[in-house]
């Protein structure tokens, strides 16, 4: 990560909060923001489920940062999932990938702005960006428009709920590790379960998506990921 003086005199103290799992990426993240007097950290998370605690338990940042490969779920998910239960707070995407790669999906889920991970520079900007003016511009593709908190809030609320919302912890990992090809016994080992844990985390699964079959179920999860 590319590290930039930010000019931290000015503006008013902009709070944050990051869900990244990977641990030195919030390290460093945490020791630069910490370093920007308007800029504090209220909490970070390696999961989206420990993020969506976080959000439930009323612990808001004014901007949240999203990694969009999160190991428990997609960025996207997460995100859609924050924004469909109100306006706030104003969610930042970043990525070490191209920002091509998600930027439309970002946008979909009720994103305001997405930035690459290493440049603390745009970071900083984009931050006070979506702050105080509603968004951060994408500039690369000219379909892909961010739109404000509200705006977004307003667009995703009136939409059917999303049944992938109320899947598990463990049943979003029961699916992902059976979509690589385990078999019940080998998802059980490696999640710390007995087999019979595993077939009642795919069941309830299944129940939710509204499918009847694994193969089903493992369709609709992956479509869902890429919403």
């Amino acid at each position: 990560m590319r590290e930039a003086a930010f000019d931290g005199d000015r503006g008013e103290s902009i709070s944050l909060a990051i869900v990244d799992n990977d641990a030195i990426t919030l390290y460093a993240l945490r020791k630069l923001i910490e370093n920007t007097p308007t800029l504090t950290i209220l909490w970070t998370s390696e999961t989206g489920q420990e993020a969506l605690t976080h959000c439930k338990n009323k612990h808001l940042p004014d901007v949240l940062l999203v990694d969009m490969a999160l190991s428990d779920m997609p960025g996207t998910m997460l995100c859609r999932q924050l924004r469909a239960t109100g306006p706030t707070p104003s969610i930042l995407a970043f990525t070490s990938y191209p920002l091509d790669m998600y930027a439309a999906d970002a946008a979909q889920a009720g994103v305001q702005g997405i930035i690459t991970k290493n440049d603390f520079m745009t970071l900083a900007k984009a931050v006070r960006s979506v702050h105080e003016d509603g968004v951060f511009p994408y500039t690369s593709q000219e379909d892909v428009i961010f739109e404000t908190a509200e705006a977004a809030y307003d667009r995703i609320s009136s939409m059917p709920s999303d049944p992938a919302a109320t899947l598990t912890l463990s049943e979003i990992t029961a699916l992902n590790l059976t979509a690589r090809g385990m078999s019940s016994k080998e998802v059980a080992k490696q999640m710390g379960v007995k087999p019979a844990t595993v077939r009642t985390y795919t069941m309830r699964a299944r129940s939710k998506l509204g499918t009847t079959t694994l193969g089903e179920a493992l369709v609709k999860w992956q479509r869902a990921k890429h919403v």
